[in-house]
């Protein structure tokens, strides 16, 4: 009797530190996952609204690092309204859709080509970590212009700079015979949005 009476006190003891166990593994994966979401109050609803999705194509290219400044960018492409949120439609990983403006018409499609594409500039402008300004202004300026532009400033200045962000968009006006190209202003309208203001007023104090 008495041995019985032992199995059945042991059990919800056991119970309760398997319960105790699963809540910890459960926070610890919340934490994992969580590690670079924040609010940002920069950006809009909308926005914010795709935060999980653009942390799971942030992690399949890592650059989860780079989330607040990709929310930044989904911000001055469309404030997350739309259909293609990350105006990727014209990126060369769109294998679905026309390359042409607002052609995607899936949002979460959208978003996996953008951040794959500027996954692909972050390399491209040799970025070494989220600190590295010259090389993020490069890497953004290309998103919005394409590989093209650093391999112009290759051959140019070594970097970005905002005269030669100029120089870039009237060279292919010219070549394409169109009135406009790109946004030479483009990694101000980014950044403006960005979480981190001094690289905005770097921006402003070196470029403008």
């Amino acid at each position: 009797m008495k041995k019985k009476k032992k199995l059945r006190l042991k059990r919800p003891f056991q119970l309760i530190l398997a319960a105790l166990l699963f809540l910890l593994a459960f926070s610890f994966f919340q934490l994992i996952k969580n590690q670079f979401k924040q609010e940002n109050p920069l950006v809009s609803t909308q926005v914010l609204n795709y935060e999980d999705l653009m942390l799971k194509y942030a992690r399949e290219n890592d650059i989860e690092e780079y989330i607040e400044l990709l929310q930044a960018m989904m911000m001055q492409e469309s404030g997350g309204q739309g259909n293609d949120p990350m105006q990727s439609s014209e990126c060369e990983f769109n294998t679905q859709f026309e390359k042409k403006p607002n052609a995607i018409n899936n949002p979460e499609y959208s978003i996996q080509v953008g951040i794959q594409y500027f996954a692909k500039c972050l390399k491209h402008a040799n970025v070494t970590s989220i600190k590295d300004e010259k090389g993020i202004f490069l890497a953004l300026q290309s998103y919005n212009y394409g590989i093209g532009y650093i391999k112009y400033v290759e051959q140019t200045d070594k970097q970005y700079t905002y005269q030669n962000a100029i120089a870039f968009s009237q060279k292919c006006k010219k070549e394409y015979n169109v009135s406009v190209y790109g946004d030479s202003k483009y990694v101000y309208h980014v950044l403006r949005y960005y979480t981190d203001t001094s690289l905005v007023d770097d921006w402003l104090e070196l470029y403008r």
